[in-house]
């Protein structure tokens, strides 16, 4: 009998065809949100693999994930892993995200803010709108400069890239202090607090896991250079919130441009702040989507697709998650997509 994959959201008909035509020949595919009450039971009974958005509770329902006792594999289009309710999954089944699906766009993103904080783009142009043609201020180079990455992924490696491109050398930091992209520096964890006191710009890419929740705090904070920028586009919990709003407001060269906040729409259905951040000239935001460009959902879900694909035919996968990293991640934290 051909393999089942049960897709636990409606991606719409265009993104059904990417779907079937990479599983085609490989596994049936049925789709949670048309089914049936009957055909519901009878599907989650018989489904090999779920593949979801998130993988959040909205996707994949405790009392559902009791009923699929031939899962065996689950994968997320998302690359973020941190949503997903791992105490509700039997450790029988393999879970794998999607990292680097979305690298290219946050990249580019990434060298934006910084170069609208650099060259302070968003003060000028305020002083501008007040009639004042301030010109004394000097802007910030990035040739030569060190732009520290904490989290050398799929999204840390492409930022490398473009900010290699920008004329900026690498200070870079993952688990292993290895990886083939030629950097200016490498090395692990311990080696932050020095690429904290090193980085012109420091961007931080990395999954938020137990290890990395509150990463960033006011110690890290006051290792980092006066006139440093800080780019976040890992999640909004790898940075304290009050340390960084204390050090934006009592540091006016410092500069910060974050797209993931702590408070969001899709993790607990409003966005909020416990500090008046936009009150501060050094500071710059984007509604968490330095990831949304034409086709990239398209490409991560083909991606998904085919590492099921791999999957089924019992060939290498990418992403394959350690829930080890995310274990009581869900107490504190609601659903992200």
């Amino acid at each position: 009998m051909p393999k089942h994959v049960l897709v636990a959201y409606d991606p719409g008909e265009k993104k059904k065809n990417v779907i079937a035509d990479v599983l085609s020949g490989t596994a049936r595919i049925s789709y949670l949100p048309d089914l049936s009450a009957a055909e519901k039971d009878r599907v989650l009974a018989e489904a090999d693999v779920v593949l979801g958005k998130s993988l959040s509770i909205r996707e994949i329902r405790p009392e559902d994930l009791k009923k699929m006792q031939n899962l065996r594999f689950i994968q997320a289009v998302f690359a973020g892993a941190d949503n997903i309710p791992f105490h509700q999954i039997p450790d029988r089944i393999i879970v794998a995200c999607n990292p680097g699906a979305f690298a290219q766009p946050i990249a580019e993103h990434v060298l934006a803010m910084t170069l609208c904080l650099a060259k302070s783009l968003l003060v000028n142009h305020r002083l501008l709108a007040e009639g004042r043609f301030e010109q004394e201020t000097l802007n910030k180079p990035l040739k030569d400069q060190i732009c520290g990455i904490v989290g050398l992924g799929g999204n840390g490696r492409e930022t490398a890239k473009i900010m290699q491109a920008a004329g900026m050398r690498i200070y870079g930091i993952n688990r292993s202090g290895t990886c083939d992209l030629p950097v200016d520096f490498l090395g692990t964890m311990k080696d932050l607090p020095a690429v904290l006191r090193e980085s012109d710009v420091l961007v931080l890419c990395v999954p938020l896991t137990r290890e990395t929740r509150g990463l960033i705090g006011e110690k890290e904070l006051k290792q980092m250079k006066p006139e440093a920028i800080l780019i976040n586009v890992a999640r909004g919990d790898v940075i304290n919130q009050e340390a960084l709003y204390r050090h934006l407001a009592d540091n006016p060269k410092f500069c910060a441009g974050i797209d993931t906040w702590w408070k969001e729409p899709g993790t607990h259905g409003v966005f909020t702040l416990d500090y008046p951040f936009f009150e501060l000239p050094n500071l710059l935001g984007s509604p968490h989507n330095a990831d949304d460009v034409p086709g990239v959902m398209t490409a991560a879900l083909k991606r998904a697709a085919e590492n099921i694909r791999q999957f089924l035919n019992d060939q290498k996968i990418f992403g394959r998650v350690d829930r080890n990293d995310y274990q009581g991640l869900n107490e504190f934290r609601a659903e992200k997509p």
